[in-house]
């Protein structure tokens, strides 16, 4: 019997609810440079160095003084004595002295008091002397002192989340270790009398548990750590069992399916054993996935996911994902969202038309901007989730969209072609 349910609770008010109930730890490590892209820093990153710590070249060429030049032209060119530098990342010996052209590689440094560098190809040179035909402008080619970065200058901030070219700056700094929020645990608590482990061949009447292998890659998406728990019967006491181990092993639990089994809730049952504050929400106004809800159990959240996938999916992506970005002290941010047009009208139907809907959509890349196409399916319809890669979020008074219209659509990693 599937449970109806008298009372909605909105998203936005859920939201709340969860932000107020819920004990967010933000925990914090040090962890090499080279394992640090993707994750969320937990301070500013200050420079200690100047970035170039010299000045050095643009160009193969020669460093000179400006003024050395200044009368130089193509009927009185000006002579310099050539001095030869040191290799590639050694500091030159000595000073620059008037009437000298000292030789510089592009990237190396150029010796105390020149001032610009002339290009190789724009002089004429032989062992002993260098001949300039044009004056120089005073900095050309020189890419200065601390240019790129001052030291004391601030970076990186907080709670930025670390690209590849973020960890080419931190190594410039020459750190080795990064500060960075930890990542929180997941548990993934499966619930069902029909579920099977085994992928292969099933027992008759079973179903395989497949649902852990979207969850688990959504959750290592928004940047968490899944844990794997046994599938637990349809039974409050066995599922009270399991958030019990999951509360020791995680910071976030998600039960999957249970929540509409019969009028009397296991996973309620299962969730308010634990005392107060229990079960805040079971039932929200959103589709698909009305069922969903969510309780705190010891100071934790445990997330109650509708058992039919596309339900499943949405009650992460409105609930587990936020919660999982706060941990990372991002706040309670949704997944990442671009613009985009509707190329085609989309209805909210008769039923449930005031619930927050989450719409499935096809997204096309080929033209001048990214449009995106809706779809309707099932709510237990895997391979509808497979044709699509995006979805919008339509609050409660969006009932209609039309051909041309605005959007956002979310890319979750793990539904997007997002790594």
């Amino acid at each position: 019997m599937v449970r109806e349910f008298t009372e909605y609770t909105s998203l936005p008010e859920a939201l709340e609810i969860l932000r107020n109930n819920t004990q967010v730890s933000r925990r914090r490590e040090s962890v090499p440079l080279g394992l640090s892209s993707g994750r969320v820093l937990y301070r500013d990153i200050v420079s200690e160095y100047d970035i170039p710590p010299r000045d050095n070249s643009h160009m193969d060429g020669f460093a000179v003084l400006s003024s050395d030049l200044s009368l130089a032209s193509p009927s009185s060119p000006v002579k310099l004595r050539k001095v030869d530098g040191p290799a590639l990342g050694d500091v030159p010996r000595r000073p620059l002295k008037k009437g000298e052209a000292h030789t510089v590689l592009t990237g190396g440094f150029i010796p105390t008091g020149a001032d610009t560098v002339v290009q190789a190809e724009m002089v004429e040179a032989d062992s002993d002397f260098v001949t300039f035909s044009n004056a120089a402008e005073k900095g050309e080619f020189v890419y200065s002192r601390g240019m790129d970065v001052k030291k004391g200058e601030t970076v990186l901030g907080a709670g930025r989340i670390l690209r590849g070219t973020d960890l080419v700056l931190i190594g410039s700094l020459h750190m080795e270790m990064v500060p960075v929020y930890s990542r929180p645990r997941v548990a993934i608590i499966p619930t069902g009398n029909e579920l099977s482990e085994k992928i292969g061949a099933t027992e008759p009447g079973k179903v395989a548990e497949t649902h852990s292998f979207l969850l688990s890659r959504l959750i290592e998406g928004a940047g968490a750590i899944p844990v794997q728990m046994p599938i637990a019967r349809d039974d409050a006491d066995e599922i009270r069992q399991s958030i019990k181990v999951a509360l020791r092993a995680a910071d976030i639990v998600l039960t999957v399916a249970g929540s509409s089994v019969s009028e009397t809730d296991v996973t309620d049952d299962a969730i308010n054993a634990f005392g107060k504050p229990g079960v805040l929400v079971h039932g929200m106004k959103v589709t698909r996935g009305r069922v969903m809800g969510f309780g705190v159990a010891k100071g934790k959240a445990v997330i109650i996911l509708p058992g039919p996938i596309q339900g499943a999916l949405n009650a992460f992506t409105v609930m587990g994902y936020p919660l999982i970005r706060a941990f990372l002290g991002r706040g309670f941010e949704s997944p990442p969202s671009i613009p985009a047009v509707m190329a085609k009208d989309w209805d909210a139907g008769k039923r449930f038309r005031t619930f927050t809907k989450v719409v499935y959509v096809k997204t096309n890349t080929d033209g001048p901007a990214v449009t995106v196409e809706p779809s309707y399916g099932e709510t237990e319809n895997v391979t509808f989730l497979t044709r699509n890669d995006g979805y919008l979020i339509l609050g409660e008074d969006t009932v209609v969209l039309k051909k041309g219209d605005p959007v956002r659509v979310h890319l979750l990693p793990g539904l997007s072609n997002l790594s």
